[in-house]
């Protein structure tokens, strides 16, 4: 007699394991992730001070860069999602840079110097680069990952960016929003 019960005890976890398993892979093959925006872009609010040392040695500091719109875009060296996204970066920046009113800026996180100059030479990426070794800038920007993308406006306010890989389009599209004071919106790859 004790047999029955032991077995329709086993069969009913048995069957709520597998139903918890359905439900759980149905899910997950729903969820696309997204990218979505900063908490600083959500809350349009004003994008931090910072002063880091550039891999060049001169300094870069969020004050050279008042009444500008410009680009702040956090990454590695090892980081898959960064490199992805440093084809449109760099389509970006030589698109734009002879722009008067235009800046960009890559701050390291999570990587060393050393290892960042090698990769900024072998990927020639032209615009400033800064180290952030205590994290103040990434702390400030309230980020969560990189790559990490903002675009500020001339008035300083974080007002388009990603959390996740940027396009081209994208770019262009917020940087475009920053400039005229339209809202931002998400840009489908």
């Amino acid at each position: 007699m004790r047999r029955s019960p032991i077995r329709w005890i086993s069969l009913s976890g048995a069957v709520l394991l597998v139903g918890l398993v359905v439900v759980l892979a149905i899910q997950v093959g729903r969820r696309t992730p997204e990218p979505s925006a900063p908490r600083l872009v959500l809350e349009h609010a004003p994008a931090p001070s910072f002063t880091l040392k550039g891999l060049d040695g001169k300094p870069i500091s969020s004050a050279r860069l008042k009444n500008k719109t410009f680009v702040v875009n956090f990454f590695n060296s090892w980081c898959i999602p960064c490199q992805q996204e440093a084809p449109a970066l760099k389509a970006f920046y030589s698109e734009h840079k002879s722009e008067t009113d235009f800046a960009m800026i890559g701050i390291i996180i999570d990587d060393d110097a050393s290892t960042m100059r090698g990769y900024v030479r072998d990927q020639d990426i032209t615009w400033p680069v800064g180290v952030d070794p205590g994290g103040t800038a990434s702390l400030g920007f309230g980020t969560t990952g990189q790559p990490e993308t903002y675009v500020i406006a001339p008035d300083g306010v974080a007002v388009c960016g990603t959390i996740g890989p940027s396009t081209q389009a994208a770019l262009d599209a917020w940087l475009q929003a920053a400039r005229t004071g339209q809202e931002c919106t998400p840009v489908k790859n």
